[in-house]
């Protein structure tokens, strides 16, 4: 078993407090679970209104496949219209010891 793991580093720019943050967070979450078949969180800056990160995850069994999956979502993100992608780091690991 295969882990696909994606950072995204995000900066809300229409967010002008927590509210509008978490409404724009949210949206993005359920389209990106609902499109690519990931799990979603949001993992620090909980509490600062215009920037997140992101932690996205995949499992599988092909490493290439992952990557290629996550790449995809990227891609999607950085036309994303209420969040701008600051950075990303793509890491696939094993799932077992």
């Amino acid at each position: 078993m295969l882990i696909g793991i994606l950072q995204l580093e995000l900066r809300i720019g229409d967010a002008l407090n927590l509210k509008d943050k978490r409404r724009i967070i949210r949206s993005l979450k359920d389209k990106w679970h609902h499109h690519h078949n990931v799990s979603v969180a949001e993992v620090d800056y909980l509490d600062v209104p215009q920037n997140a990160l992101m932690g996205v995850t995949m499992v599988g069994n092909d490493a290439k496949h992952l990557e290629s999956s996550l790449s995809k979502l990227v891609e999607q993100v950085k036309r994303e219209r209420y969040a701008e992608l600051l950075d990303y780091r793509i890491e696939v690991i094993s799932g077992r010891d």
